[in-house]
């Protein structure tokens, strides 16, 4: 916790950096924001005790880093840059946030109030003509509802192994308009967080429809040679535009000189008198100039989907859950307005998902892409007669709601393998454009998290989005939630040969160069678990083929290919 009441933070919740130097991905740093001075201190941790830790420097009021020394000019230019210093004054608003919760006693809207600074020193905010960034991070209205209930109908379709549609709210993310990973194009989409969820049974009447658009286009052998000159010219300047000319010159002399006087007049002709040359030329001879027409490729289409549920209630429990699922979708899917009522963000959006015997995704049905909501309809006669309970609740309810995709789906939406799919699902894999397949994974909790398998180590990571991770817990031992977090390597001296003890660790670790023997011609460096095991039991988890592994972020080793 923070040793005063006006620094907020702690050692207890670290973050890593993310697309750095891999040196410096690797490390685990905390921050520290004095509210007097309004500085965020970043710290690197040590395996030795807080003692230990490392300052290693700090950012001023208006958000520019001072580093405490020289150090690392490979990380003092991280820090120094857009992407890193986001990434650590959001670390240090959300460390700063569970500290006012936790010791403080704030409220979540309060400490998210309390802390707006950090994430934007200096900057305006919906108050005083601020910027787009700063509105949604500000207090929406009172009366918003950020939390939302776990509904279904009709009651104890959870328990009755019934095929359904879970439908989950989400917080909306926007994507940023360009890769912090030096990529073009903006970045792939965070998932927001789940605020609520209703689960009903599948209605009829359900499809999809995958579509692209095409469309025909022509350009005749003229405009194909002043695009050539054109290309050429921005590409080669001025040498690479006059040899193409000369190209089409050529290509113009090949032509009847017959064909090619009646068709440069046919041309001019119709620029002097407004006319299209095409239609002048079949006019005065009977023929066009080849358009050389053909279907091309315009871009992808975003799916819609719709669906309609009749909802009887049968008794009056559930006459107030089929209310309360109404009004989930109807307040879900309205614009949230800045407390200063300048900004209006976006309204929550909504993963669907078909759900087999009501588990697991259904094989057979189509998989979705995050939806808005864009219209929810409500037929509250849909028997064409007025008809109502003792207590006013309508008899029926019919529920129609429209969504559509926020993004287009693509090819590798479906993934590849050699085996081919038997299938309509999405593939829970994608690449990452490095040679590394992440998948889609949830905790226990319902936490989405990025599960990477590293093509070097074969070890499993785990990327939160927009999660602080917990590293001890009150009796100072390593949470769960940390381990889980954290990278292991294929540690087990069973499958290595040609051992040879390199060095030590400070911690007195003993470091060694190997090979496995899957992979002869590799020489590897790092520990050997059933040596951690006996020092550093909880770094040393068991395969499930019954090899063990490594936590190496909680030893002071990296593993290295040598």
């Amino acid at each position: 916790m923070s040793t005063t009441d006006h620094i907020l933070g702690d050692r207890d919740t670290i973050f890593h950096t993310k697309g750095a130097n891999e040196s410096i991905d690797k490390r685990g740093f905390y921050t520290l924001y004095d509210q007097k001075t309004k500085h965020t201190v970043i710290k690197e941790t040590s395996w030795f005790g807080a003692a230990f830790d490392r300052p290693v420097g700090y950012y001023d009021e208006n958000g520019k880093f001072h580093p405490y020394d020289k150090g690392d000019p490979t990380e003092r230019a991280f820090f120094e840059s857009d992407k890193g210093r986001k990434q650590a004054l959001d670390a240090s608003a959300k460390s700063s946030q569970r500290d006012l919760q936790v010791n403080q006693g704030k409220t979540k809207e309060e400490a998210v109030a309390a802390t707006n600074g950090i994430k934007n020193p200096n900057t305006a905010t919906d108050e005083n003509v601020g910027t787009q960034e700063s509105a949604q991070i500000k207090e929406t209205n009172p009366g918003t509802r950020k939390k939302f209930p776990t509904l279904q109908y009709p009651t104890g379709i959870d328990k009755n192994g019934q095929d359904t549609l879970k439908i989950q709210m989400m917080e909306y993310r926007a994507r940023k308009l360009q890769s912090s990973q030096g990529s073009l194009g903006p970045e792939k989409r965070a998932t927001g967080n789940i605020i609520g969820t209703v689960t009903l049974p599948i209605p009829g009447n359900i499809k999809d429809s995958d579509q692209v658009e095409w469309g025909s286009d022509s350009m005749n052998a003229g405009e194909l040679a002043l695009a050539a000159v054109a290309t050429e010219g921005i590409l080669g300047g001025t040498e690479g535009a006059e040899s193409e000319a000369k190209n089409v010159l050529k290509g113009v002399a090949s032509v009847n000189p017959e064909s090619a006087k009646k068709g440069i007049s046919n041309m001019m002709a119709g620029a002097a008198i407004g006319k299209d040359a095409g239609k002048l030329m079949s006019r005065s001879t009977g023929q066009v100039m080849n358009p050389n027409m053909e279907l091309l490729f315009n871009g992808p289409s975003l799916r819609n989907f719709s669906f309609t549920f009749l909802l009887a209630p049968r008794s009056k429990d559930e006459a107030k859950n089929v209310i309360k699922i109404i009004r989930f979708f109807k307040q879900g899917m309205l614009p949230i307005r800045s407390k200063s009522n300048l900004f209006l963000k976006a309204p929550h959006t909504f993963q669907l998902k078909y759900n087999y015997k009501g588990k697991d995704e259904h094989p057979y049905l189509n998989s979705f892409k995050e939806c808005a909501l864009k219209s929810c309809d409500v037929n509250y006669t849909p028997e064409n007669s007025y008809s109502t309970y003792e207590d006013g609740v309508m008899t029926a309810y019919s529920l129609t709601l429209a969504f559509s995709e926020l993004e287009p789906i693509y090819n590798d939406d479906y993934g590849s393998g050699e085996e081919f799919p038997s299938n309509l699902n999405f593939s829970a894999t994608y690449d990452q454009g490095d040679g590394t397949i992440a998948e889609t994974k949830e905790t226990p909790d319902g936490t989405t998290f990025q599960s990477t398998i590293d093509p070097t180590f074969g070890h499993e990571i785990r990327t939160f989005t927009d999660k602080q991770t917990t590293i001890y817990d009150s009796d100072g031992n390593f949470t769960e939630e940390y381990r889980q977090s954290q990278t292991g390597g294929g540690s087990d001296i069973r499958i290595k040969e040609n051992i040879v003890k390199v060095s030590q660790s400070p911690s007195g670790l003993n470091i060694y160069e190997w090979n496995y023997k899957s992979a002869p011609n590799s020489r590897y460096r790092g520990v050997m678990a059933q040596e951690v095991m006996k020092v550093v039991p909880e770094a040393v988890y068991a395969e499930k083929d019954g090899f063990l592994s490594v936590y190496y972020n909680l030893i002071d080793v990296n593993m290295e290919l040598v």
